[in-house]
């Protein structure tokens, strides 16, 4: 994506990539709230450039208008999205899998209700017809879901259900982007998503690219986090997607919302090829 609209201050300023990256630095903090897609109006991102040699470049992991030459990783969001979408038409109940890396998201246990033949018995002159029905719920991986979320399949307000540790939760109460976050008085799950703008160069703290006020830090998880998906440097957060269990709570001076990270077994990054 090589130009973009700038919607700060309610009116359409376009950049393109040679003029925005010249901006300072603080200017550039200020505007990257404000940047979509010209075609779609979707939410985009700056990404600059990079001490490895990667050109500065917009993007957007929400937009689909432009993806006529779609990568690889695109290609495979979309299957994703379309996989989930498809599951939903068909049942109202989801297990989260947690298996990251999975050649496959969907349990190769049949979804649905499943009516075995009837089997019949005679003796003593009876007739016995029994049937057995079994239901099976179909399991999705978190990539999965993240990648229906961002794309917009209507995962986000639905009520399909979602049992995680004997609970069941909607998907529109269990889903929180990072936007609509609020601080929890109750021991609920929420799984929080977005897209990130950058982290700090120790890659202790990751900064949402859809709002201000929310910091999430990876405390004592930190390096499991960076180990399980191949994070390089500070600069391979930008732009990337993610997903994860955690809790929000308000800071000292309650101006931000600290959301942080619960389990590193639930947490799935999708970063930009």
């Amino acid at each position: 994506m090589f130009d973009i609209i700038c919607t700060f201050g309610g009116s359409d300023k376009p950049y393109s990539i040679l003029d925005f990256q010249k901006l300072p630095d603080n200017t550039i903090e200020l505007l990257r709230y404000s940047l979509v897609c010209p075609d779609c109006r979707k939410q985009a991102y700056y990404r600059k450039k990079s001490v490895d040699g990667k050109k500065a470049c917009f993007g957007s992991r929400y937009c689909t208008c432009r993806e006529t030459t779609a990568s690889s990783q695109r290609q495979r969001e979309a299957r994703n999205a379309t996989e989930v979408e498809q599951i939903m038409t068909e049942t109202d109940k989801i297990e989260i899998s947690f298996v990251t890396a999975s050649p496959s998201s969907v349990s190769s246990e049949p979804t649905g209700i499943r009516v075995a033949s009837d089997i019949t018995r005679t003796g003593n002159n009876k007739v016995y017809a029994i049937k057995s029905e079994q239901t099976r719920v179909p399991k999705v991986t978190l990539e999965k879901i993240l990648h229906s979320l961002i794309r917009g399949t209507g995962l986000a307000t639905s009520d399909t259900i979602i049992p995680i540790d004997g609970f069941n939760y909607k998907a529109k109460n269990l889903f929180v982007k990072f936007p609509d976050a609020e601080p929890l008085t109750k021991k609920a799950h929420r799984f929080y998503w977005g897209t990130l703008y950058n982290s700090n160069s120790d890659i202790e703290w990751l900064n949402p690219a859809e709002c201000k006020d929310v910091g999430i830090p990876l405390g004592n998880l930190r390096k499991t986090i960076i180990d399980k998906f191949n994070i390089s440097d500070a600069e391979s957060l930008e732009g990337a997607a993610i997903i994860f269990s955690g809790r929000c709570r308000w800071n000292k001076d309650k101006t931000k919302k600290i959301i942080s990270i619960c389990d590193s077994e639930r947490i799935f990054i999708s970063l930009v090829d």
